[in-house]
């Protein structure tokens, strides 16, 4: 089949863990590439052999004919560059968030199926490989009964580095990766039961929650910015525990309280977990028309923005 081609709008470290991928697949290829800061993209265009590195947007798409865009630039500019790519009809892929306030990820959604746009929003650990094997090895003994999700911060690493604008968002910006994970291991919730504390940040730093998932296990997520931990992620099912910390990583617990590990694919090993397989499934939308699961669109990824902002704000 013939290839697809794709042009990249931002020339930071994540378009290089992209492009890796790309590169190695096969059917894809990067055909284009432009950044607000050109030197940036020229010295990624050479690096990675791309033929073409546009001054803009619109002479990248004009000078390419791409058939689809992947939009790599920074959490602050996501939205303002989506809202100007929607209108052109080609399908994206863009990194979460989408927004950075769930409005914006309601507008955006909106937008994307006004013009009929293909989108992918990307949530990469939902590719993981040891989160595939350890939902086999619970549906292998049974049901999912309960996820419980870990999203500790570190955030007093981090904080000073902040621009204000994403330091008062970052649930939005950066604990979207963990929230999401209830919804990608347990599906929609429903009895949302919150609480939100703010130690120190006005938006909040702690945060607790319970909520039914319509598979249903029972959710739960926990978040303490200040307190030494990291991500995490527990599963319970009948006779079997399944637990990824850190979340590249998997064991699951028997009736015998035996641990076995649970290896990630060599994909997962080569490459930023869930970049390759992502990936794979952005090149299929574009071939297909369908994205395929566990891939999030807009509309779907609004979802997550909608729970955490629940998370974030607590229960009434």
């Amino acid at each position: 089949m013939s290839k697809v081609r794709i042009g990249l709008i931002g020339a930071g470290a994540i378009t290089r863990k992209h492009l890796d991928v790309i590169a190695d697949i096969g059917w894809i290829e990067a055909v284009g590439i432009t950044s607000r800061t050109r030197s940036k993209a020229e010295h990624i265009a050479q690096e990675y052999e791309i033929p073409v590195c546009s001054k803009d947007v619109e002479s990248l798409i004009k000078e390419v004919r791409p058939d689809a865009l992947m939009v790599l630039v920074s959490v602050e500019q996501t939205y303002q560059v989506v809202t100007t790519l929607l209108p052109y009809k080609l399908p994206l892929f863009l990194e979460k968030p989408p927004g950075l306030i769930p409005d914006e990820t309601k507008t955006l959604a909106e937008l994307a199926q006004a013009h009929s746009v293909q989108t992918m929003v990307g949530f990469n650990r939902r590719f993981y490989s040891v989160f595939r094997k350890g939902l086999d090895v619970i549906r292998d003994k049974g049901p999912l009964l309960g996820v419980s999700v870990d999203g500790h911060e570190r955030f007093w690493k981090i904080k000073d580095s902040l621009s204000d604008t994403k330091r008062s968002n970052w649930i939005y910006a950066n604990s979207t990766h963990t929230i999401d994970l209830l919804r990608f291991f347990g599906g929609e919730p429903s009895n949302i039961h919150a609480v939100a504390h703010n130690y120190i940040e006005k938006n909040g730093d702690q945060f607790a929650a319970t909520m039914d998932l319509d598979s249903g296990a029972i959710g739960r997520y926990n978040a303490h910015w200040y307190s030494p931990g990291g991500w995490g992620a527990i599963l319970y099912g009948d006779g079997v525990t399944v637990e990824f910390k850190p979340l590249e990583n998997g064991t699951w617990t028997d009736k015998q309280f035996k641990t076995h590990e649970i290896t990630p694919d060599e994909v997962d090993q080569k490459y930023k977990p869930g970049f390759y397989e992502q990936m794979k499934a952005f090149g299929e939308m574009v071939v297909n028309g369908d994205l395929p699961w566990p891939g999030q669109d807009l509309a779907a990824s609004y979802k997550t923005m909608q729970l955490t902002e629940k998370i974030s704000i607590g229960s009434p």
